[in-house]
């Protein structure tokens, strides 16, 4: 209630607007009611008017379908006839008692009345026909269809007389109704003549209080894009947002100077700290270097102290040739450890030492574990960081099969796609819970990076990271488990010439 007083009391457009639609909206809908009320009152006249003929109408139809029925039965005994004479008789008794009992709502009351109660006694006449005509009494049965047939004529007689009265009355109601329409008629052009004169004046009003304004701002615009900033206030009664528009501009001509010279006070500003967002940057990259140098971890003395202390096993137990084996893998494989993790390898490079890596594991398990490799040949050159297969298979054997001891096997595929490489892991090993499954696929590894165990120290959450860094997309690692089924990894790298490295 407050806005809408306030929208009466001030002079703005809205409030223009609103009394506007307001009285076009009083117009439409005093017309509407006036032409409703009219129109309902016709209506109900013109129902009224052929109300009562409608109904002889219908009547004398019936009687003469009944009177049809009634002398087909009579002079053949015809079963269907009879159960269509039933019918309208059952019809023609309800519309006696339903004229005698409301003969009051028609135009001749009385006339009516007599027509129901000769309609009645025309229905006895057919039933006593009937009987007299079951019982061979001839005389009876001539006696009483005579009856019937009189009692038809006079009923036709009556409504005619009724009809004739009906039709005078009709006319006269028709001129009135006529005239009524012509009225109707006058009343709507009048009504749409006033909502067009309005609709005028208000688009000359509206338009007059809106264009002066802006015509006059548009002239001052022009001065101010020639340099001139300064202007007279000119002053008068417009609607209330074309004063404040008007006071506004005003206000930003006096002060478009002054942001001028903030505006380079600004820039100024911004080169500067376009210098230290560049210098920022620069930190940035030296701290992501620092963090890809410190990702590579530091050799796990337990890894190294059970496999030398494999090898020196072996070498007692037989010749030297299996250890010089052994001990030459085990060396390749902690030469390909040690290098610098902002290396570039190749994916066949990858492959190489997780098989490296698979060799030592025979040597400490024997067959309880089995490695399968597949690298599709267009993958093979791949370039991608160092020491990315090695954890994860790592992580396969320390979690999948820990209290797994027989049957355990790794599958390890690569294959190319249009858009991307990608590299498959999967052990049937003891699988991932399901809360342990989502944080993995959220990207939280630090559960899984707390476990020991890593040859390399690289868990799943710096493999994670080195891809992330190297290929610049955090959609590259995803994690599909059972329980006591399987776990498979998915790595998908993009092959677009433009990633980031």
């Amino acid at each position: 209630m407050k806005r809408l007083r306030n929208l009466l009391l001030h002079n703005t457009l809205k409030r223009k607007v609103f009394t506007f639609m307001l009285v076009i909206l009083l117009c439409f809908l005093t017309g509407f009611v006036y032409t409703f009320y009219v129109t309902f009152k016709v209506n109900h006249q013109i129902n009224q008017m052929f109300t009562t003929s409608i109904m002889l109408n219908e009547m004398k139809s019936e009687m003469n379908l009944f009177e049809a029925d009634l002398d087909s039965y009579l002079a053949s005994k015809n079963s269907d006839s009879f159960v269509q004479y039933l019918n309208y008789y059952n019809l023609l008794s309800d519309r006696a008692s339903s004229i005698q009992n409301a003969g009051s709502k028609y135009a001749s009351s009385l006339q009516m009345q007599n027509i129901g109660k000769l309609l009645s006694a025309y229905l006895d006449s057919s039933e006593d026909a009937i009987e007299y005509k079951r019982g061979r009494n001839t005389e009876g049965y001539l006696a009483s269809y005579s009856k019937l047939l009189k009692i038809s004529s006079y009923i036709d007689l009556k409504v005619s007389s009724l009809e004739q009265k009906d039709f005078k009355l009709n006319l006269q109601n028709y001129m009135i109704l006529t005239e009524k329409f012509n009225e109707i008629q006058v009343s709507l052009i009048v009504i749409v003549a006033l909502l067009i004169v309005l609709s005028i004046l208000f688009v000359f009003t509206f338009s007059t209080n809106v264009t002066g304004p802006i015509e006059a701002l548009s002239k001052q615009a022009e001065d101010i894009a020639k340099g001139k900033y300064h202007f007279e206030r000119e002053k008068g009664n417009h609607f209330r947002e074309a004063e404040l528009l008007r006071d506004t501009f005003y206000d930003m001509a006096s002060h478009i100077q002054e942001y001028i010279s903030e505006l380079r006070d600004k820039v100024e500003t911004e080169n500067k700290l376009r210098v230290s967002e560049t210098e920022k940057l620069k930190m940035q990259n030296s701290l992501n270097q620092a963090e890809l140098m410190a990702l590579q971890s530091q050799i796990n003395p337990h890894f190294l102290f059970n496999t030398l202390n494999a090898g020196v096993q072996l070498a007692i137990i037989e010749d030297a040739e299996r250890t010089g084996n052994f001990l030459e893998v085990l060396s390749a494989l902690f030469r390909y450890n040690i290098q610098s993790l902002q290396n570039k390898v190749r994916l066949i490079d990858e492959f190489s030492n997780a098989q490296r890596y698979y060799a030592l594991m025979q040597v400490r398990f024997g067959t309880q574990f089995k490695f399968v490799f597949d690298l599709d040949a267009h993958a093979a050159n791949f370039e991608m960081p160092p020491l990315i297969l090695q954890p994860l298979l790592e992580n396969a054997l320390i979690h999948g099969f820990k209290n797994k001891t027989e049957n355990g096997k790794i599958e390890i595929k690569a294959y190319a796609t249009s858009d991307h490489i990608i590299i498959d892991i999967t052990d049937n090993g003891e699988g991932i819970p399901q809360a342990d499954l989502e944080k993995l696929n959220r990207g939280d590894f630090r559960k899984m990076s707390e476990r020991g165990g890593h040859t390399t120290g690289l868990g799943l959450g710096n493999v994670y990271d080195r891809l992330k860094h190297f290929f610049g997309t955090n959609d590259i690692m995803t994690f599909e488990s059972e329980v006591n089924q399987y776990t498979r990894v998915i790595i998908k790298l993009p092959r677009k010439e433009d990633f980031i490295c």
